[in-house]
């Protein structure tokens, strides 16, 4: 009895970071993301990257304030990018990270036509609920901003609703296309083709989104699609 009380004395003595406590780094810490209020997409790329000696599960919880009440917001983590109405990452859907690996946590907003500024902050937690890092940052939309027309900003899916299929805007680069329901399930993938129609026409009326990916399966964008 005495010996098993010791060994439970020394164990609990040990220091939180020998249990496999997670870190991470993040680059950059803060951000400031400026656009146009014509602009339906303005994002910023943040990288997280596992510093712990283990593996870890890495959640995301956001907050923007002082904003316009038109303006939306979405995050985009290592396995879907969510609606705006998510506002932290599903208890199911941990970004799974092992001993030095990263990925790119995407912060994206539409200021729905309106000039403004807001702060935002994106906490990171892990698989225990305790905070990790908080990443702060503003927006700043304003008419004097240019509006860059990149490739990006070109692409769409048509029709949208769409009943039996969608098409997209064709675009260099672009290799397949990925589809998730709104509780993040992938329900289809299409190989990507000039002029090609893909077909939803057996799927549950409702909101889905559109993942656009390269041949290295970089997410190119993410565009949400209504089917009736």
């Amino acid at each position: 009895m005495v010996r098993l009380l010791l060994f439970l004395t020394l164990v609990l003595s040990i220091p939180l970071a020998s249990r496999g406590q997670v870190t991470v780094s993040v680059d950059p810490p803060t951000f400031v993301l400026t656009g146009n209020p014509t602009q339906t997409d303005v994002s910023y790329h943040v990288q997280v990257t596992n510093t712990s000696a283990g593996s870890a599960s890495i959640f995301w919880s956001k907050r923007m304030s002082n904003n316009p009440v038109p303006w939306t917001s979405w995050i985009c983590d290592k396995n879907l990018c969510y609606l705006p109405e998510v506002n932290s990452c599903p208890p199911l859907k941990p970004n799974l990270l092992g001993p030095g690996e990263s990925f790119e946590l995407q912060i994206h907003m539409n200021p729905l036509q309106v000039e403004g500024s807001a702060d935002y902050q994106v906490t990171l937690l892990d698989d225990l609920g305790n905070s990790l890092y908080v990443i702060n940052g503003q927006f700043l939309i304003s008419n004097s901003t240019a509006v860059k027309e990149t490739n990006e900003t070109k692409l769409s899916v048509f029709p949208n609703p769409a009943t039996d299929f969608f098409k997209v805007s064709d675009i260099p680069g672009l290799n397949s296309i990925e589809l998730f329901n709104i509780v993040g399930n992938k329900v289809r993938s299409f190989e990507a083709g000039p002029q090609k129609q893909y077909y939803v026409g057996d799927l549950t009326d409702g909101i889905y989104l559109v993942r656009l990916e390269s041949a290295g399966g970089k997410v190119i964008k993410t565009i949400r699609l209504s089917k009736r």
